[in-house]
């Protein structure tokens, strides 16, 4: 722990709460009074991973898709510009919970990310201020591997990639067991409306008027076939790169989005119909509504227990999710308000009131108010504002920044993105390199996000001067930034997280990329030459691919 913390301070709700009572998660409320009390509050942060803000009800979804998010909403505070620090679980989290941006932590490579020990998470200062403490992960990214496990009484991360149903009755039975009137903060984790889009029972069709084509349905269940998507096509000679990692695992390679960028007009490729992306839109939405579902019981559970009493409450996502609106369908490739805009509901002490603000909020601010929230100081270094505050009208926000996984920042204000591509964190002198660019740099693209909120149109090249402003904004903020230079060895990463990595489509973490790389694979069926690693051809996760070859494969 890095900061002198202060003794604990007593919180004192100055108007009753709502007590909240939510039915099988599909928003059945019973309201009745609950008298303040000096007892500090409990605290609970939940992380619906990869839930983009305009897919949710009290963010204007024209699909009733968050019940249960909306009566949070309409009881507590509603944060609409509220925007992710960057767009992948690992580093956006970190931002969450320490309340300083990923390259602060740790040496900003997608590869080799994790949370040194030095830093301080919440979990570690909410333990000095008297507070028990369990984080209950979904796995993934968000697992010990990655440094997560750090100063919680409690630490629980699922294999895989897993749901709220599996997760939060580990915490409502912990919180169960806790001694009367002991303060504690729980952070519950699912990812229930990450890809696959593929739910139990009723979810996987709730939106889609049956079974759509056998693309489509790849599409949605299958995270490497996902991964071979441009635009409106699948090119299926485009298989994604992996190469063989120094600890012996093969590894997914980004590359592969360059060599779809690339792809020649007279490549094979299977056409994504209207039919087929609104397929994959309702495979997702079933997603979002199964995470509100089981959030609800989660909620519920805990009402039941009587331990929703003098709660504040926080549910956020992340990050978001393209759906192919930039060409994609994952979140890692853009910084679009479709992969950083992300709901943020506040509810309980502090947040009364069904109060909607509009004023920028950064993602580090929900530790600095998880913190507050407490009565505890934030640690040294740490930024963000407390949300109550912000709700009030105080602390303004000119502009959000946010770093991308793939070379890329962003500047976000309430009327325009800048996004400065080729940017490698790790390297010292990346802002004195954004601060040479040309404004007429192909590197830039603006978009006006009055005129297009879809961010469709680069209009860098005819504003020049909102460009400038923007950039040097960026250089600013850049120039700040004390790089940190904690890097993930593959020997830390445990067989079954870096298996669950692969098969979802990331980059498993590991050290540092081999120094010879085979970035294009040869054509399938084709004999692989020359000296590097060799690609992986027959992935079981990519086996569906030879289905979609011209021809019938």
């Amino acid at each position: 722990m890095d900061a002198a913390l202060r003794a604990p301070t007593v919180a004192s709700p100055t108007a009753p709460v709502t007590k909240l009572l939510l039915v099988a998660g599909f928003g059945c409320a019973v309201d009745a009074p609950i008298p303040p009390t000096s007892v500090q509050p409990n605290i609970l942060l939940v992380s619906v991973d990869t839930l983009r803000a305009d897919h949710t009800t009290p963010y204007g979804y024209t699909r009733d898709t968050t019940p249960v998010l909306s009566k949070l909403a309409r009881e507590g505070t509603r944060f609409n510009a509220a925007f992710s620090q960057a767009n992948e679980s690992a580093w956006s989290h970190a931002a969450l919970l320490a309340g300083r941006y990923a390259s602060e932590l740790a040496s900003p490579v997608y590869a080799t990310y994790a949370i040194p020990e030095s830093a301080t998470l919440v979990s570690e200062a909410l333990a000095a201020y008297g507070y028990a403490t369990a984080g209950f992960s979904a796995g993934g990214h968000v697992t010990a591997d990655f440094g997560y496990d750090q100063g919680w009484d409690r630490w629980s991360a699922e294999p895989g990639f897993a749901s709220f149903y599996d997760t939060g009755p580990k915490a409502v039975q912990w919180i169960s067991e806790l001694p009367e009137n002991k303060p504690w903060f729980v952070f519950l984790h699912g990812y229930d409306a990450h890809r696959p889009y593929s739910r139990p029972g009723p979810w996987d069709h709730l939106y889609a008027r049956g079974e759509g084509s056998r693309l489509a349905e790849a599409l949605c269940k299958n995270p490497c076939i996902s991964e071979m998507v441009l635009g409106d096509a699948l090119f299926p000679e485009v298989v994604p790169s992996w190469f063989t990692h120094a600890g012996g695992d093969a590894v997914l390679d980004p590359e592969t989005y360059a060599r779809l960028a690339a792809t020649g007009a007279d490549s094979p490729r299977v056409a994504i119909t209207a039919a087929d992306k609104q397929h994959v839109l309702d495979h997702y939405d079933g997603a979002v509504r199964y995470a509100d579902t089981q959030l609800g019981l989660t909620l519920a559970r805990l009402e039941a227990n009587g331990d929703l009493d003098n709660t504040v409450v926080i549910v956020l996502s992340d990050h978001g999710e393209d759906l192919l609106d930039h060409g994609y369908m994952n979140h890692r490739t853009g910084l679009f308000d479709s992969c950083t805009h992300v709901p943020l509901v506040a509810w309980g002490p502090g947040f009364e009131g069904g109060v909607n603000t509009d004023q920028l909020v950064d993602g580090r601010d929900v530790a600095r108010t998880v913190l507050a929230v407490a009565g505890a100081l934030p640690p040294s270094g740490s930024g963000g504002r407390d949300l109550r505050e912000v709700r009030r009208g105080e602390t303004p926000l000119e502009v959000v920044f946010a770093e991308g996984v793939m070379d890329m920042v962003t500047a976000r204000t309430a009327t325009h993105r800048l996004v400065v591509s080729g940017v490698r964190l790790a390297d010292p002198g990346h802002a004195a390199e954004i601060a040479a660019l040309s404004l007429e740099s192909a590197r830039f693209a603006l978009y006006d996000l009055a005129a297009d909120p879809g961010e469709q149109h680069d209009v860098h090249a005819s504003d020049v001067a909102t460009t400038a402003a923007l950039r040097d904004r960026i250089v600013a903020w850049r120039e700040g930034i004390v790089a940190g230079t904690h890097a993930l060895s593959q020997e830390e990463v445990s067989p079954e997280v870096a298996k669950s990595l692969r098969e979802h489509g990331y980059w498993e973490a590991g050290g540092d990329k081999p120094a010879v790389v085979t970035t294009a694979a040869p054509p399938i069926g084709a004999p692989s030459g020359g000296a590097g690693p060799e690609p992986v051809q027959s992935d079981a996760a990519c086996k569906e691919r030879f289905e979609f070859l011209p021809g019938g494969g």
